[in-house]
């Protein structure tokens, strides 16, 4: 039965049914409030007070409590927006994207100069989303996402791709501090894949340039003639397979040259549409003495000598260094040479999960990555020692005897 306004003043201590989901929730103290009981979109049942009883601010009369009520029903039906979301919301206030999207900013990227290569790129993003500037949070849907993508899409698939995951990471982060609910717009799986063509079919250029491994020592041999430190920051991320941005912004903090190892921090890693996983790298002999070679002048350990705040060096400017050297290779290409060189190596036989480690790749589905935890440091430092020793190997002085070989054992049968 439902209920009328003495019956509300008069109810004893208990939930009492109005219809509808809604309730009238009376204290042993005498205290009022109205409750609204669903089902909620994971399937679970659910009770939220969403006022009190009353006539002064924001306190709700019946007829008010109702309206209230029948909203939170029409969002659960409609959209399967979860009336506790709706309520955090509404408490939360409403945000533009565009000023969210710099607090965010600012945030992620802390302590980083203006003329950051990150920092401009998280703006060039910013400004690709024109359309998207004014909306508040919880009003972006797919819709919007795909207009607002469409300018940019065809025009230069690659930032355009780069733009849709840094726009998911923020609406991901959006939900979690309650300015937005239900699922992320600009998520590609099950959701753009299907509206907008993929990123890497639209661009047209080949792949990175890279060199046969049977050059590469001739391309470091040319390095060590380049006195600029855009070379030594070359070196090292070839000699650690790196990729550009990791090495770029190596920063002294980040190494442990007691352990020899290299800690690259998750925000550095390559992002797929999330935050990607720290790293950690093995250093040999010949890269750490490269890196003590290196004046330490600023937080990076390669700083570019035309930027000022000793700040890191642009992609462009390593591709450049190999250039000068005259290779046609890009960093990434060159990580293309270490894999080809490993699955080609049969003096060692490396393992494939340890050469795909060495590029902070890992190798399984999602079951067996779950129950894999190992590093695998050591199996990673004895594949990078032999690629150290093929890309720089040692010259023998005069009446130098080489050593013998070890006989290789064969398995018969």
């Amino acid at each position: 039965m439902a209920l009328n306004s003495s019956q509300v003043k008069s109810k004893q201590p208990g939930a009492h049914a109005d219809g509808g989901g809604l309730y009238l929730i009376v204290r042993e103290s005498g205290e009022r409030a109205w409750a609204f009981r669903f089902t909620a979109p994971d399937g679970k049942r659910a009770m939220m007070e969403f006022a009190a009883v009353g006539d002064k601010p924001g306190e709700l009369s019946l007829t008010e409590a109702r309206d209230q009520a029948r909203e939170y029903r029409l969002a659960l039906k409609k959209d399967s927006i979860d009336p506790r979301h709706k309520k955090q919301l509404a408490a939360k206030g409403d945000m533009a994207l565009d000023e969210y999207w710099k607090a965010k900013t600012a945030e992620w990227l802390r302590g980083r100069s203006e003329q950051d290569e990150e920092i401009q790129a998280w703006a060039r993003s910013l400004r690709d989303l024109s359309k998207l500037h004014r909306k508040k949070l919880h009003e972006i849907d797919t819709t919007h996402v795909v207009e607002a993508l469409k300018t940019i899409w065809w025009e230069k698939p690659v930032s355009a791709g780069r733009t849709r995951e840094r726009l998911e990471r923020v609406l991901s982060a959006a939900k979690v501090e309650k300015y937005r609910t239900g699922e992320n717009p600009a998520a590609w799986r099950d959701n753009l894949k299907h509206l907008l063509p993929s990123p890497r079919k639209l661009n047209r250029k080949k792949g990175h340039p890279s060199l046969k491994y049977e050059s590469a020592p001739a391309l470091m041999a040319a390095l060590a003639y380049d006195p600029y430190p855009v070379a030594r920051c070359v070196e090292v991320g070839i000699l650690c397979c790196s990729r550009s941005q990791e090495i770029r912004w190596m920063e002294w903090e980040e190494l442990d040259l007691v352990k020899r190892t290299w800690l690259i921090p998750a925000e550095k890693m390559k992002v797929k549409g999330e935050l990607g996983k720290p790293h950690l790298v093995p250093l040999i002999d010949q890269t750490i003495a490269i890196i003590q070679s290196m004046p330490r002048v600023g937080r990076y350990v390669f700083p570019s000598d035309h930027a000022a705040g000793h700040q890191a060096f642009r992609a462009n400017a390593l591709v450049g260094a190999i250039k000068r050297a005259g290779f046609d290779a890009t960093m990434h290409g060159m990580r293309t040479t270490f894999r080809n060189w490993g699955a080609d190596n049969r003096e060692h036989n490396f393992r494939r999960e340890v050469l795909e480690f060495c590029l902070s790749h890992r190798v399984g589905d999602e079951a067996e990555l779950s129950y894999w935890t190992s590093e695998m440091l050591d199996r990673r430092r004895e594949v990078l020692e032999a690629w150290v020793s093929y890309l720089l190997p040692r010259k023998k002085t005069f009446g130098e005897t080489p050593r013998a070989k070890r006989p290789r054992l064969r398995l018969v049968g």
